[in-house]
């Protein structure tokens, strides 16, 4: 039987879920997924439901039921994928997410958490394709600017992670954080003075940050000017 968006069973789980009454809408789709065996969309919220009551586990199955429903349900794959990640189960999150990216109507944080989980694995250049494609997908964002300059900067290839920090210090300019990788990228190609500057700038905004501290006391200290 299809899914009748105008059953009242349903109307009733919905209006409990989207209320955040998570625990009173769990037994309202479970009897809808009796009544709806096909339905993919029913076993998806049921997952979202379990989900947010922190059962993770039978929310995994449940989107894996609505995936054997239905093997291109990319919806499917991208909250199964999140369950994995939030189960600290990395490579089954991986696997999850490059199926989301691969396919049609690809969710641009498929791409985001494929570039943050090779980021952790050690897989630097997997995760620069990531947050490459995220960035391509989700212009507005800029948070892939942070972590592919942090790649850069592993690599030292700071003449790359320039333009990615200026774009971001341009659009975060409280950002602290921004300001001491600047520092870094002006120390790494040798511009010893916008480095200080980066610093400064950092340091006004964070004062109790010992890593600038001590990057700004070398730079400064008569030694080694």
């Amino acid at each position: 039987m299809e899914l009748n968006y105008a059953d009242p069973d349903y109307i009733d789980a919905m209006n409990a879920y989207l209320s955040g009454h998570w625990r009173e809408a769990e037994p309202k789709f479970q009897a809808l997924c009796e009544t709806y065996e096909k339905s993919t969309f029913v076993r998806l919220m049921l997952g979202d439901v379990y989900y947010s009551c922190g059962k993770l586990d039978s929310a995994v199955k449940m989107y894996h039921a609505a995936i054997l429903l239905n093997p291109e349900f990319n919806l499917a794959y991208y909250k199964l994928g999140v369950c994995f990640y939030r189960k600290g189960h990395l490579r089954h999150a991986l696997e999850a997410f490059q199926r989301v990216a691969s396919g049609p109507n690809s969710h641009a944080l498929a791409n985001y958490f494929i570039g943050l989980i090779h980021m952790y694995l050690g897989n630097d250049e997997d995760a620069a394709k990531g947050f490459e494609a995220f960035k391509v997908q989700s212009e507005e964002s800029i948070i892939a600017n942070m972590y592919l300059a942090q790649l850069r900067v592993k690599a030292k290839k700071y003449e790359e992670a320039l333009p990615l920090l200026l774009e971001l210090a341009e659009q975060t300019p409280h950002f602290a954080e921004v300001h001491y990788m600047l520092g870094t990228v002006y120390y790494g190609m040798h511009d010893n003075a916008k480095a200080v500057q980066s610093f400064r700038k950092a340091l006004d905004i964070n004062p109790a940050d010992e890593r600038t501290k001590t990057k700004l006391t070398l730079l400064t200290d008569i030694q080694f000017i």
